[in-house]
């Protein structure tokens, strides 16, 4: 295994809708980290998210949360975000989770509103600005790589190629500043929460692109906090999405999907403190 992805388990949450199919967690059990579960309708990308550990899975999901500084002994890169439709879970799903047969799954960093890496400090309501000082945001997923900050509105990165419309794979996520490449010069930043948007994609497939997905990590704050700042982005920037559309769930489903992250939050809180 390589190094980057010593850091699989992370505690996540996930944030679902009408459409959830869940086994609850036991008790005393943190949830792994949750991962993209991007799929085709034939027409469309989309993505659901799903929790090996916690056994749940969700149909349409936009918003997903990460932790840094699990490992006291390398708190700044972790395991995450991972990219998962394989089978077993996706029965439910349009095209039973599939994409297109072949190519690879390409995720590009989204250019509309909230886009760039985006800061909030935790202190009040949330408020997401672009982050100053050059920190970043690296995905790794082996030889290709992104960097993401306060000012970045392009790029693109393969993700790994998809083999019979399934794909198993996981980026590792690192932040800091400076440095060049996939390294930084000073590994870490301010407590607080940072976000961006990207698309995921399969060139040459005749899919659109999928609706944005945005990433909401957490550095040295608490889960409620977390909660709030996934709230903000899954209320406040995430417009009513072609794929709610699709399912038929709308705004009622995103108000759910924000009321299970808080639940799904508070098991793993009370998790965390039996462990």
């Amino acid at each position: 295994m390589n190094a980057p992805f010593a850091h699989m388990f992370n505690m996540s949450r996930i944030v679902t809708t009408t459409l959830f199919v869940a086994v609850l967690a036991i008790p005393g059990i943190v949830d792994a980290h949750e991962d993209v579960v991007p799929y085709s309708d034939l027409t469309k990308l989309l993505t659901g998210g799903h929790s090996d550990l916690g056994g749940t899975t969700s149909v349409v999901q936009l918003v997903f949360g990460y932790d840094f500084g699990e490992d006291p002994q390398d708190p700044w890169v972790i395991g995450d975000p991972g990219f998962n439709n394989s089978g077993p879970f996706t029965d439910s799903f349009a095209n039973s989770g599939a994409l297109p047969a072949t190519g690879n799954l390409t995720l590009s960093v989204y250019g509309g509103s909230y886009g760039s890496l985006h800061y909030w400090n935790g202190v009040g309501s949330p408020a997401f600005a672009p982050v100053t000082g050059g920190t970043e945001i690296i995905l790794d997923s082996g030889t290709p790589f992104l960097r993401i900050g306060g000012s970045t509105t392009s790029g693109s990165m393969s993700i790994g190629s998809i083999s019979i419309g399934r794909i198993h794979k996981h980026a590792a996520s690192l932040i800091g500043s400076g440095g060049s490449g996939a390294n930084f010069d000073t590994p870490g930043a301010a407590d607080g929460f940072y976000a961006f948007g990207a698309t995921l994609s399969v060139p040459g497939s005749g899919l659109l692109a999928s609706d944005p997905i945005y990433m909401v990590y957490n550095v040295g704050m608490s889960e409620a906090l977390h909660d709030q700042a996934i709230d903000f982005y899954n209320v406040q920037v995430v417009p009513e999405p072609s794929s709610l559309a699709l399912a038929g769930i709308g705004a009622v489903g995103a108000g759910l999907a924000a009321l299970r992250s808080r639940q799904r939050r508070s098991r793993q809180k009370a998790g965390k403190n039996l462990a």
